[in-house]
């Protein structure tokens, strides 16, 4: 969904009545979003409350500052579709603001935009990395691969494509290794669950690029790459757009991580104390295992050759690419050890 001219739609809390009821007329959508002088949202007005305040024999030039909802039902940029279908059904509304970390609106949702959005198919490639050996999974891996373990009713590796699919992506690829088979003969061609998929199978480990590699006669436009043990609600379709607008070779979504030390941290010049911090926490941007490529990159990628993904993320760096940070605020884990399994079954069924 590209985003809509905001002009006739936002308003701040000092225009009149009469002036309000102007844009509504003009907009033909029955209400405003109420902004401060820094476009942060204040609230919404619509037309039963500019209604209400005339038959309660309010001046028309009375300004809106007195009957907006400054309650109103708001979303962040980036939000998972799912979210936000929830968030119309549950609150019985046709109309949403969408706002940045600051608050600033930056676009609105209607009901009508997520009518038969799943029916919208996109063809752009899913690569799901799936080869790994979960080692740190063991003995949960010993005869089963980590993205066929189970969380909840189903596989991580089910869940992923169900997920891609929700928001149109059914060009799967899953590169597979180690035991291949198991995964091959539950998901086969991908019928049965409203995808096609293809399977890329690296005969020795080339890590995350590596297998990027041997899947590149299928990579002719943009497409994903996700680790096998990731489960997330983020909204794949707002990353892939967020990565075209930003014209980047390349998109990671990123993840804040913060680590809390446990001691108190000098500052120290020479031999004297300058500074006391107690237990400070420190916040890093970390790689949430989830990637939009352009095709062009992997002629950065040796073939048959063991090639991570953060050695090619280096490498587009060094050679002055643009790669872009795409923030993940929805749900995320990385289902690597068995407390992070538990956690996650723990947490799917309040989340999907």
């Amino acid at each position: 969904m590209s985003k809509k001219n905001l002009s006739n739609i936002v308003i701040q809390e000092n225009t009149k009545i009469i002036d309000a009821m102007g844009l509504i007329d003009k907009n033909a959508k029955g209400i405003l979003i109420v902004v401060d002088s820094f476009n942060k949202i204040l609230g919404t007005i619509t037309d039963g409350d500019i209604r209400r305040a005339i038959l309660g024999e309010k001046s028309i030039k009375t300004p809106i500052k007195e009957l907006y909802n400054k309650e109103c039902i708001y979303v962040y940029e980036n939000k998972n579709i799912n979210s936000i279908k929830r968030c119309f059904i549950e609150n019985k509304i046709k109309f949403i603001p969408v706002v940045d970390n600051n608050k600033e609106v930056i676009d609105y949702y209607e009901i009508d935009d997520f009518i038969n959005y799943n029916t919208m198919e996109k063809d752009n490639p899913v690569l799901i990395m799936a080869g790994g050996l979960g080692t740190r999974l063991k003995p949960l891996t010993d005869e089963i691969p980590k993205p066929m373990l189970k969380v909840g009713s189903k596989p991580i590796l089910q869940s992923i494509i169900e997920q891609f699919k929700e928001y149109g992506f059914t060009n799967i690829l899953i590169s597979v290794n180690y035991k291949a088979n198991i995964i091959e003969n539950y998901f086969r061609d991908g019928r049965d669950f409203g995808v096609s998929i293809k399977y890329i199978k690296e005969t020795k480990r080339l890590g995350t690029a590596g297998a990027i590699k041997l899947a590149e006669e299928y990579l002719n436009k943009p497409f994903f790459v996700i680790n096998g043990d990731i489960l997330t609600s983020v909204s794949f379709h707002n990353m892939l757009q967020y990565h075209q607008n930003n014209k980047a070779l390349m998109t990671v979504g990123s993840r804040v991580y913060e680590t809390q030390v446990p001691y108190g941290v000098l500052g120290v010049e020479e031999t004297c104390i300058t500074s006391l911090h107690e237990k400070p926490v420190y916040s890093y941007n970390v790689s949430g295992g989830i990637y939009v490529l352009n095709p062009e990159v992997i002629k950065n990628i040796p073939r048959n050759e063991y090639f991570d993904i953060t050695e090619l993320i280096n490498k587009i760096i060094n050679e002055n690419g643009r790669i872009s940070s795409f923030p993940i605020s929805d749900y995320w884990i990385d289902i690597g050890k068995v407390e992070d399994y538990y956690k996650a079954n723990d947490d799917i069924h309040n989340l999907f």
